[in-house]
């Protein structure tokens, strides 16, 4: 806990002084961008394309799918293990370290034809929404339900409509930008909810929650309220942030901006 909000504390240190940058990579209409606990970067184009590159900016492989609509969500925390989010059919595709195909995961076939974020577990399992029964659940690759929670407009009188889910430290962070950060243990029970409002995009970084709002990047700490914020860049080709390894990354549509946190 304490080090994460230390390194925020570096990140703002770090912007205010205008360091300069450790890299710069040359893109062509980047769409998001992820990375793993090794440092390879993951960025997905408007091609629909994923390409991998390591910590120098080198292009190391890529993988495309043109089947099963947009690929809107990737999970690459897991370098051995990578998740791919395909809505548009409720697909999901498990890759390996060389963007090789692995698996391809149709939610339709357990019934589930509305997902509303999905995530990998920290087991190697899969976190899934499922917004028709508004009930999270944890499945196995051969679509067996490990656990489940109840329906949540019975549990706590309210439907989420999760824009991205995350798995740390045995618990899942449930993102809905209006209603604020729903948490559960690592059994899909509920344990409580988050009022951050109008949240874009959340990282869960050790003991704290970085997310996007309002064109800041926040730092908060859920133990204490705490809450420290940067501005981010307000170029119209500017995309997204993310921090990870004592470093920032800054997408841009044609650029990817990465900045050494260190002291």
């Amino acid at each position: 806990m304490r080090y994460s909000f230390l390194l925020f504390l570096v990140i703002c240190s770090f912007l205010a002084k205008g360091q300069e940058l450790l890299s710069e990579l040359p893109l062509r209409d980047a769409r998001a961008v992820s990375t793993d606990e090794i440092g390879n970067i993951y960025i997905v184009f408007e091609d629909n394309s994923l390409v991998q590159y390591n910590d120098r900016g080198d292009s190391l492989t890529n993988f495309r799918n043109i089947q099963n609509g947009v690929l809107a969500h990737i999970d690459t925390r897991n370098p051995l293990k990578l998740l791919l989010f395909y809505p548009d059919f409720s697909k999901i595709i498990i890759l390996d370290r060389m963007l090789s195909l692995k698996n391809e995961i149709d939610l339709r076939q357990l019934n589930i034809f509305r997902v509303g974020a999905v995530g990998m577990a920290m087991d190697g399992n899969i976190w899934v929404y499922d917004l028709n029964n508004v009930q999270l659940l944890k499945i196995d690759e051969n679509l067996n339900k490990i656990n489940k929670s109840d329906d949540l407009r019975s549990a706590i009188q309210s439907f989420p409509d999760p824009i991205s889910l995350e798995e740390q430290d045995r618990k899942v962070y449930l993102l809905d930008s209006l209603k604020g950060i729903y948490v559960f243990d690592q059994f899909a029970n509920f344990l409580n909810n988050i009022e951050l409002f109008h949240v874009k995009q959340l990282q869960v970084y050790n003991a704290s929650l970085v997310y996007i709002s309002n064109d800041s990047l926040y730092n908060y700490n859920p133990a204490t309220a705490a809450s420290q914020s940067i501005p981010l860049p307000q170029d119209e080709d500017f995309i997204t942030a993310r921090i990870d390894r004592g470093k920032l990354y800054l997408l841009f549509k044609n650029k990817l901006r990465i900045y050494n946190l260190a002291p």
